[in-house]
């Protein structure tokens, strides 16, 4: 399957005909322009549709989903003004129904990228042509040449049993300190093969989720469905937000978290290392990626993220075992949000343990 919407097709085309000719068969899904990422149902349906309309997942979804044996998502909106300002119940049936889709498409292999449209250009503040040269030196950033590094940082993060991030709210003039235990995580590095983004450029994993304490102010501007948040301020006790704010798009992070059980609570906790993103943008997929950041998300776990074999029997018995206390986290959602420790940004300092993770020339500089 390759997904995208039609504004995508000069790419759809290009990798259509290459898996014709590789003797493979392509199902190429168009996305409608009002539903972000082909989930069941778009914005048009959340506005008008009760909640109680959305039953189940259509069959013929489900099937479509269940034959296909490889997934290429395209993402790059051409009008993300037609799911601005979509919350509430509905859109949250939608998302929750749409994570059984979701869950299909990750059991198989698959690889995620962005095609740069005009409109997505305009989110960022910057002209298509320059908007579409940053993200094309992003997104061939060679994985070997960052791999050294990120395996430094994964293979100190593997050996952390608690990180204290240090952040500073600048309005209130106020540090917040966020503790989280790595104890139980596998740490994971997208510059080794079989990991799916495009652009690469992050080690990351799931940490504990009910150990998550205290506070943390995110700055970066992140975009979704047309939206954008920045500002975020979220307060987390026994592993649950309890109080949250946001300079933009406040709406928009409370439907986030609004979503269900595992929406307020953490799903991931990553660094950023790709050095090419030096116009950083707001799309999450390269937000997330910039050099001297990190990220946290709202939401779903990886199983990956605490055991090495998560298909295996062994595997799927423990991720069940820390789903059922608390340390893995399940939701419909899985929401990044960012925190720059560069040069003005709202970071300050991340400790492993005692050790302090050190930042050179703007980036993560884990040691040799």
């Amino acid at each position: 399957m390759i997904k995208g919407e039609a504004v995508a097709w000069p790419l759809i085309s290009v990798l259509q005909e290459k898996i014709l000719k590789a003797g493979a068969m392509a199902d190429v899904f168009i996305v409608p322009p009002d539903n972000e990422r082909g989930k069941a149902w778009g914005a048009t349906a959340a506005r008008i549709l009760r909640p109680d309309r959305f039953k189940s997942v259509p069959a013929w979804q489900k099937l479509r989903h269940e034959s296909f044996t490889k997934h290429i998502e395209i993402l790059g909106m051409g009008s993300p003004e037609l799911t601005r300002g979509v919350y509430g119940p509905s859109m949250r049936k939608i998302d929750l129904l749409n994570s059984e889709l979701l869950k299909i498409r990750r059991a198989k292999p698959w690889v995620l990228t962005l095609f740069p449209t005009p409109a997505f250009a305009g989110i960022e503040g910057l002209s298509f042509s320059v908007y579409t040269d940053v993200l094309l030196k992003a997104s061939t950033q060679d994985p070997r040449v960052l791999n050294s590094r990120a395996a430094r940082l994964a293979r100190l993060l593997g050996e952390t049993q608690k990180l204290r991030v240090i952040t500073r709210n600048p309005k209130a003039r106020e540090d917040y300190e966020l503790r989280i235990s790595l104890a139980e995580s596998i740490m994971l590095n997208d510059t080794e093969a079989g990991y799916h983004n495009i652009p690469c450029g992050e080690v990351f994993t799931s940490p504990d989720a009910s150990s998550v304490e205290g506070q943390i102010f995110l700055d970066m501007p992140i975009s979704m469905q047309g939206d954008v948040i920045q500002g975020v301020y979220l307060k987390f006790a026994a592993g649950k937000v309890v109080s949250f704010r946001a300079v933009k798009g406040f709406r928009r992070l409370a439907h986030i978290i609004g979503t269900d059980s595992g929406s307020r609570r953490l799903g991931e906790v990553a660094f950023g290392l790709n050095p090419s993103l030096t116009v950083p943008l707001m799309h999450p997929l390269f937000c997330e990626k910039t050099a001297g950041t990190m990220h946290f998300a709202l939401g779903n776990c990886f199983p990956d993220g605490f055991s090495k074999k998560p298909d295996s029997k062994k595997g799927a018995a423990r991720f069940c075992a820390l789903l059922g206390s608390g340390v893995a986290n399940a939701s419909s959602q899985h929401t990044d949000l960012v925190v720059s420790f560069r040069k003005g940004g709202a970071g300050r300092a991340v400790f492993l343990d005692d050790r302090r993770l050190e930042l050179r020339d703007g980036n993560w500089a884990p040691g040799s």
